[in-house]
Formats: structure tokens, sequence, C-alpha cells
């Protein structure tokens, strides 16, 4: 009888014991990676992105303005808020790193409310780390005056890491 017990509470239990491994195994080369307080993760407790993952992720494509362009940009790349949902994130803020180290913080409230995107191609090609490439984390702002400097300040390119904090 005891024995009974036991292999019971530990069928219970076994499922509130941490996240499950839902994600998938990167092929490619590693694009993002996603740390903090995410449910979801595929090496250990970080949630490793490449290329053809965001691309499955819900893809958009815009016309935009920056203030660090020239004119209308078409961008493309999956919606932040996909990327966020697949990871279990509602609410807190994203410590979002660039490749040099730079940092911003965005909350996510932001990320449902303004449609940010991921801005993996640019004019239908990959962007690279030149045209602020591998991903651009952006705003979209379909006339230039829909750009702001809010939204501009935390429209990070180069981006390789995102932290998930309270």
């Amino acid at each position: 009888m005891f024995r009974l017990c036991i292999c019971l509470f530990c069928l219970i239990a076994m499922p509130l014991a941490g996240p499950a491994r839902a994600l998938e195994v990167p092929q490619g080369a590693p694009l993002l990676t996603v740390d903090g307080l995410i449910a979801q993760t595929n090496d250990g407790d970080l949630a490793v992105y490449d290329r053809a993952m965001l691309q499955a992720l819900d893809w958009r494509e815009i016309e935009t303005y920056t203030d660090f362009t020239l004119g209308v940009q078409h961008l493309a790349g999956p919606s932040l808020a996909s990327l966020l949902k697949q990871l279990g994130v509602r609410r807190g803020t994203l410590r979002a790193v660039a490749l040099d180290d730079y940092m911003i913080d965005i909350p996510v409230s932001d990320v449902q409310a303004f449609g940010i995107i991921l801005a993996i191609e640019q004019d239908g090609k990959p962007m690279r780390v030149r045209n602020k490439g591998p991903i651009w984390i952006v705003y979209p702002a379909p006339t230039p005056e829909d750009v702001n400097e809010l939204h501009s300040s935390r429209m990070i390119w180069q981006l390789q890491r995102l932290t998930v904090k309270p």
C-alpha cells in the first residue's frame, strides 16, 4: 500500500516539477537566446532560437519609418508577441541586449499595444550585422508622424538576448 501511495504521489507531482521542454532544439546557428522568467526552454534554463524557429512564429511584413533610416523601410520578421506567447510570458519587462552589450528595457505591455516585430529581413533579404541585423526590435510607424522618441529609444538592433524580468 505504501508503494502505491508513493507512485500516485509521483504521478501527481511530476507535472508540477518544472517547465516542459516543449521547444524544438535549433538546427541552425543560434540567433536569439531568451532567459529569465520563461515557461518553455530547449537548452537548460534557456530558450535558443535559430532562423527557422523564428520564421515559424507569427510572421509579419511591415512598411515603416524610423529615426534611424531614410524613407519607408520594408521589414519582416516574427511578432514579438508570438515569441512571448510561446514562452509563456504575459507580463514583466524585457531586458534586450545587443551584440555590443548595449541594453535597454522594454515593458511587456508595449508588445501587444504597438505590434512590435523582431525584424530579421529587410527588402526580402536577411539582415546582416552591418545593417542592424541579425535581429532588430522595431516599433512599427506607418507614417513619419507616427515615429516618436520613446519608441525609437527602445528599437535595439543587433539583438542577441532577451531576459524576462518581473
